[in-house]
């Protein structure tokens, strides 16, 4: 693998950063809002994947087209969340907030 990637870098001149870029497995997808969303939901559902992380250094152009017209259409297919459940994530995973066993104590540095 090593001298594969190495091949790759010296081929197309790639810094270390732009190799990772290159090699790490990422999907495209191509297409109008809402073929984008129905690639996207079909993947989710298919199991072909959990979920997807973007990153600004492989979209050029920044993630406001893709909240603006992408996120919308997932929300209309009802698979991407319109609200949030609470203030923390504890509140938007369900989870129950823990006991704490200091709670009812106070503390003074002075």
């Amino acid at each position: 693998m090593a001298e594969k990637w190495r091949h790759i870098a010296e081929t197309k001149h790639l810094s270390i950063r732009e190799l990772i870029i290159e090699v790490t497995t990422r999907s495209a997808f191509v297409g109008s809002p809402k073929e984008v969303a129905h690639l996207i939901n079909d993947h989710v559902q298919g199991d072909a994947a959990d979920g997807y992380i973007l990153v600004p250094h492989i979209t050029p152009h920044g993630l406001d087209e893709f909240v603006d017209k992408v996120v919308p259409e997932l929300q209309d297919l009802g698979v991407f969340r319109t609200e949030y459940e609470g203030t923390t994530l504890r509140d938007h995973l369900g989870l129950a907030r823990p006991r704490s066993s200091v709670s009812s104590r106070h503390w003074s540095l002075a």
